[in-house]
């Protein structure tokens, strides 16, 4: 091998070094044709998307296969539209301005005008004042039940006896057994007998029976009630956790009114921008009877 063939391998593996460190720090994800996407393109891509979205990212990383796929198809049919002429034809380069358009309009809005708004922590003072209604938050109760189910036309015999597996299902409780344990083999709620008769969260006035929320309210945290009867049968409930109706503090409304806040300063310092624009841009829309106007300018002739 001569001198000038190992100066050529020297100067070729030169130049493939950086390509091979890059794409070991910033890995290529997919390609299509001579287009590619790398790591660095997806981040910053879904960096410019709305924070549920990059949190959904974040937590299905999946999602980012998923993404990149559906990314490298798209661009895979505009190249074959390209192709075909598609992009030169009057009617789609039409449509092209307006999605030009609308898309610069509303990043234009987003990051110049509207980017810069904060709300102090005194005007949300202000409005954690002056609306309390807002933050009362209402008495809940996480509650379970166990249930033995009653027909309106039962019979007395019938009666006695879903009064007595009531008994029998209380005395078993108070014997110390679990809970949901019993709920579970028990109740004759089948859609909440198998998560222990778990009701999820209770709230006043959501119930289907008076009897029945009356008795789950007036339960503390961890109290199981006697037998309470409702139209539908008997029921033994259990409060898990309950919370007394409250004010909520300014902490933990704070974010609330942050967002209702800078909605309102948004709004309104989007209407004094479209405002100007519509001066300094001589904006005029001829809507209302146009033939009328256009043949006062001239530009119609009137028959």
């Amino acid at each position: 091998m001569n001198r000038k063939t190992v100066v050529a391998i020297a100067a070729l593996v030169a130049l493939s070094a950086p390509l091979a460190f890059a794409d070991e720090i910033n890995p290529v994800l997919g390609r299509v044709g001579d287009f590619s996407i790398r790591e660095t393109d997806l981040d910053r891509l879904i960096a410019s998307q709305p924070p549920q979205a990059q949190k959904q990212f974040e937590e299905k990383p999946e999602l980012k296969s998923s993404l990149v796929r559906d990314l490298l198809l798209k661009k895979a049919i505009a190249m074959k539209a390209r192709k075909d002429g598609y992009d030169k034809k009057p009617e789609y380069r039409e449509k092209l301005s307006y999605l030009v358009d609308d898309f610069l309009s509303q990043e234009y809005l987003a990051k110049a005008v509207l980017a810069d708004i904060k709300v102090s922590e005194e005007e949300m003072k202000k409005y954690y004042k002056e609306h309390e209604q807002e933050f009362l938050l209402t008495e809940t109760v996480r509650a379970r039940h166990i249930f033995i189910q009653l027909s309106a036309t039962a019979t007395e015999e019938e009666k006695l006896a879903a009064r007595k597996k009531a008994e029998e299902t209380i005395a078993r409780l108070k014997k110390g057994e679990d809970f949901a344990k019993v709920a579970l083999e028990a109740s004759e709620d089948a859609d909440t007998a198998k998560n222990g008769g778990a009701l999820g969260l209770l709230t006043p006035g959501k119930t289907n029976s008076e009897e029945f929320e009356k008795a789950a309210f007036a339960l503390k945290s961890g109290e199981t009630s006697d037998i309470v009867q409702s139209p539908f049968g008997f029921h033994i409930i259990k409060a898990d956790e309950k919370t007394e109706k409250r004010l909520a503090t300014f902490d933990e409304s704070k974010s609330y009114i942050e967002a209702v806040l800078r909605k309102e300063l948004e709004q309104k310092k989007g209407e004094e921008f479209v405002a100007q624009i519509y001066k300094e841009s001589g904006l005029e829309v001829f809507s209302d009877k146009p033939v009328e106007k256009a043949e006062a300018a001239g530009k119609i002739p009137v028959k």
